[in-house]
């Protein structure tokens, strides 16, 4: 006797067979919930007389399913891709107009420095802190190319004096970082965070506060950079990082004396890699680097579409491990248990996460009185210096109790509640899950959510 399961894969099967567009090679079942009780097969078994033709039996049951579950595509986007909430959103600060006296103050403090220099000679140890004072008064009035080659001279100037690897670098690398944050240069952000994390020790035990912050600023940058470029020909890069990620999460929530403060962070970071990797899976279904990682072993003797679900069913799994060994480390805290629980509703667990929900709705039930879209824990946050220019969205929907977004409405105040927004961004909207509301931390229910959001342009 055929499943439910079964007898849909089929149908979407013919239909490839019949109608063989792209679009229909990413339809999956696994992604659209199951139909109440008997329905499915009723309405198969209604439609089963001999003499309607395959083709017509074909479409009739594809629209059926389609009228009863949500239309989407083989997996859901997570929050936080294109469209994010606007309390995330740096507003940055720099200084575009250039007052002239503070340019004079840049032109004196120059010629103060070539002086020194020519005086003590080019490499003195005294030269690293002038060079950084100049650099942070050509940041100030705004010049950006003087500032970033004080900076690297001062760099060059504490290596040649204190090693490669001297602390004397941290403060000097701390200007360039905040430099790069507020001219919105990703490649350099990324590339100096990845060298203060190399100065740090590179994650290995023991850790102090130093090493373990630097670690995390690192982790940002290279997610920020992942959230805004292809990931098209990077699976060496990816696979490298995720090593990184994966071996100090573990080691720090495994070490009591820092586990209790950091794991969590360090959790977030690795469980934030996931849902973009889970988001990116298509990328990678015929990179055989990834087998060893995140497939079973008889992965390469698999179609694409089977290699593509084992791809997906393995992130599952590291994401499950993840916040599940969070949630030993803090078992009494909430975002902990909504971590694991929006991981599980996420991929249509529904019974698992609602469980999840129920014992975090006891730790923060104002919280749970609201619908969200997920991920919720972690979110999934980045810089705004290393986007483009975002526009304010305001959106009111219904989230039903099984999380689906209905009822979309959408405003733009900066263009009057008219204007529409584009149209990725709806359907964007419409391929997201919500974690629904709970009443009395017991039952999900349908509830109305307004969002104040921002999307790139």
């Amino acid at each position: 006797m055929l499943t439910r399961m079964d007898t849909t894969q089929q149908v979407l099967n013919t239909l490839r067979r019949v109608f063989p567009y792209p679009a229909l090679s990413r339809v999956r079942y696994n992604f659209c919930p199951p139909l109440r009780g008997g329905l499915f097969f009723a309405l198969y078994s209604a439609a089963m007389p001999a003499r309607l033709p395959p083709i017509h039996l074909t479409l009739l049951l594809v629209l059926l399913c389609l009228s009863v579950c949500p239309a989407r595509g083989d997996t859901p986007i997570p929050f936080g891709l294109p469209v994010q909430y606007r309390d995330v959103v740096t507003v940055l600060d720099f200084a575009d107009g250039r007052d002239a006296s503070e340019l004079a103050n840049v032109d004196e403090a120059q010629a103060r420095l070539e002086e020194t220099e020519r005086n003590l000679g080019p490499y003195h140890p005294a030269l690293a802190a002038e060079f950084v004072q100049v650099a942070e008064l050509a940041m100030e009035a705004g010049e950006v190319t003087l500032a970033t080659s004080l900076y690297d001279a001062a760099l060059h100037n504490a290596r040649v004096n204190n090693g490669l690897y001297g602390d004397q670098q941290l403060p000097i690398l701390r200007g360039l970082l905040d430099l790069y944050l507020l001219t919105g240069d990703r490649e350099g952000f990324e590339a100096r965070a990845a060298y203060q994390f190399r100065l740090l020790g590179s994650g290995l035990p023991p850790f102090e506060e130093g090493e373990m912050r630097a670690a995390l600023e690192f982790f940002d940058a290279s997610l920020d950079a992942l959230m805004g470029v292809s990931w098209e020909g990077r699976s060496r890069e990816l696979l490298a990082l995720h090593t990184r990620f994966e071996s100090m999460a573990e080691a720090v929530c495994a070490d009591g004396s820092v586990n209790l403060a950091w794991c969590e962070p360090f959790t977030f970071r690795l469980g934030r890699f996931y849902y973009l990797l889970e988001h990116k899976l298509d990328v990678f279904v015929d990179d055989l680097r990834f087998e060893r990682t995140f497939t079973d072993p008889e992965w390469q003797s698999l179609d694409r579409e089977p290699r593509l679900e084992a791809l997906k069913r393995r992130v599952f799994s590291k994401g499950e491990t993840v916040f599940e060994r969070l949630l030993k480390v803090s078992p009494d805290s909430h975002e902990a248990l909504s971590a694991l629980a929006d991981w599980h509703w996420f991929y249509g667990k529904r019974d698992e996460a609602t469980t999840l929900y129920r014992r975090a709705c006891v730790l923060s039930p104002s919280r749970f009185s609201r619908a969200a879209p997920l991920p919720e824990y972690p979110r999934l946050a980045f810089n705004r210096a290393f986007q483009e220019p975002t526009i304010p969205l305001d959106m009111s929907l219904t989230v039903t109790e099984r999380g689906r977004p209905v009822d979309m409405n959408f405003s733009l105040p900066s263009a009057g509640v008219d204007a529409d927004p584009p149209s990725r961004v709806r359907r964007a909207m419409r391929s997201m899950v919500f974690r629904p509301a709970f009443v009395s931390c017991s039952e999900p229910v349908e509830t109305e959510l307004s969002l104040e959001l921002a999307y790139i342009d």
